[in-house]
Formats: C-alpha cells, sequence, structure tokens
C-alpha cells in the first residue's frame, strides 16, 4: 500500500510539470513576434493532427492515451498485486519523455 501510495504521489508531481510544461509551450506560441506562427500552430494542431492548441485539453488527452497504453503494455500481469504500481510506473516514464521532448 505505501509503495503505491508514494507511486502515485509521483505520479501526480510529473502531471504537475507536464501541465506547468504544456502551458509554456503554449505561452512561448502566444509570444512569437511576427503573428505567423500562432496561426500555423494552431491550424496544423487543430486540422493536420486533428487536437487542440489548448495546453488543458492536450494534457487531458495525453493523460488518457498514456493510461490506456499503460495499461495494454502491462496488461500481462493483470492479475499481479503490482499491477496499479507497474501502469503508474510506465506512466511516469512515459511522461518523462515528453518532458525532455519539451524542454524540461
Amino acid at each position: 500500500m505505501e509503495l503505491t501510495a508514494c507511486t502515485r504521489e509521483a505520479l501526480e508531481r510529473k502531471n504537475q510539470q507536464l501541465r506547468q510544461a504544456m502551458q509554456a509551450v503554449a505561452r512561448e506560441a502566444a509570444a512569437t513576434p511576427g503573428g505567423t506562427f500562432q496561426p500555423i500552430w494552431t491550424d496544423s494542431l487543430t486540422n493536420v493532427f486533428k487536437t487542440t492548441p489548448d495546453p488543458l485539453q492536450q494534457y487531458e488527452a495525453f493523460r488518457a492515451a498514456r493510461n490506456t497504453a499503460c495499461i495494454y503494455m502491462n496488461s500481462l500481469s493483470l492479475q499481479g498485486t503490482g499491477f496499479g504500481i507497474f501502469v503508474a510506473n510506465c506512466e511516469i516514464k512515459l511522461t518523462d519523455v515528453l518532458l525532455e521532448k519539451l524542454g524540461n
């Protein structure tokens, strides 16, 4: 139980870091001088990648996809007592990769 709680707390800290990083990307895009990057960035996200430039919606979409992927990747241990820990650790690792890509 203690390990599960500790892992969940670590995941929540990573989630907070990710929310902040995604908001920073949106602020940086909005602050880009010249007025052309923001529309191109928004259009690409919306029309090409079928997603949203809103950082909170992006975060929620990533979190849901991350959870689904980690459950699938750990599905062989579904009957094990450590399943939740395996999934949370997987989510932490995937979040670390995205944070690295965002420059954090």
